[in-house]
């Protein structure tokens, strides 16, 4: 009796069970589903995108298949606005501003917890609501037409949005570590490592990854204003009247912010592993 019942039962393997599982945590609210249903999903999606671009019937967005035909011309000329001349060009200011900006910012953002400094600090946040078009004749002034004037001008430009993210990091520390670290008589530099300086850097990467994509907007007007190296910036203002050539800048800009975004997820990784480790009650 007991060995019929059981076959009247029906059976679903772990597998089946797991997978259906995951299907159903994709369309609950904060789900959890598998790596393998995330994967699907961002191709499912990237498929409809796909889709609709082709189908799309918005005057002036070219067709996939003229975006790639203007890829193919653009990668095989031999001239100095040569795909991946331009591309390297740019992706070579991003890499050097993007640099500079994080030095430069670090140390403004960790002056924050002077008091005397704050102001400062508070002074140079403000800026950012001022284009960086507008320190034009600063920037002359001390540097030539050139690379050298374009770097700093993406430098200062992403300092002022990076200084603000990361000060407000510092800000929310709470009183009570500092506190802590009175009473088991630190000095400041022992209070400013072991409080300040050591437990933020983690969280100063992903700023810094998040604040990264304002150096591409920046990059066009600035490669724009200095035309003198080209540069994708140079090459979408020439190539106005282009549209299938501008899209293909914009796509590369596309893949090119998603490879920075991982990267600095695996730097992250390997500079501050523990960061990794998740609580468990």
């Amino acid at each position: 009796m007991e060995a019929t019942t059981d076959k009247l039962i029906p059976k679903t393997t772990p597998t089946v069970s797991f997978r259906q599982n995951n299907v159903r945590e994709a369309f609950r609210l904060l789900g959890a589903p598998g790596r393998f249903v995330r994967a699907n999903l961002l191709f499912i999606w990237l498929v409809i995108l796909f889709a609709v671009w082709s189908l799309s019937l918005i005057r002036g967005m070219p067709y996939p298949s003229e975006v790639w035909r203007a890829f193919q011309e653009m990668y095989a000329s031999n001239e100095s606005n040569n795909l991946v001349i331009t591309t390297y060009t740019t992706l070579k200011l991003n890499v050097l501003g993007l640099f500079w900006a994080t030095l430069v910012s670090l140390v403004f953002s960790y002056i924050s917890v002077v008091p005397f400094l704050y102001p400062l600090n508070k002074f140079l946040q403000w800026l950012r609501y001022i284009p960086i078009i507008a320190f034009n004749l600063i920037f002359l002034s001390f540097f030539a037409i050139g690379a050298n004037l374009k770097i700093a001008m993406l430098a200062v430009g992403m300092s002022f949005f990076l200084i603000t993210g990361m000060t407000a990091e510092i800000a929310a520390i709470p009183r009570l570590k500092f506190e802590l670290a009175r009473v088991l008589n630190y000095n400041d530099w022992r209070t400013f490592y072991t409080v300040v300086f050591r437990p933020t850097l983690p969280k100063m990467i992903d700023i810094v990854a998040q604040n990264a994509a304002i150096g591409w907007t920046m990059i066009v007007a600035i490669e724009n204003f200095d035309r003198t190296e080209g540069g994708i910036g140079a090459q979408m203002f020439f190539l106005a009247n282009q549209p299938a050539k501008v899209y293909v800048y914009l796509i590369i800009i596309g893949i090119i912010a998603v490879a920075e975004d991982q990267l600095f997820v695996w730097l992250k990784r390997l500079l501050f592993p523990y960061t990794q480790i998740s609580e468990r009650a």
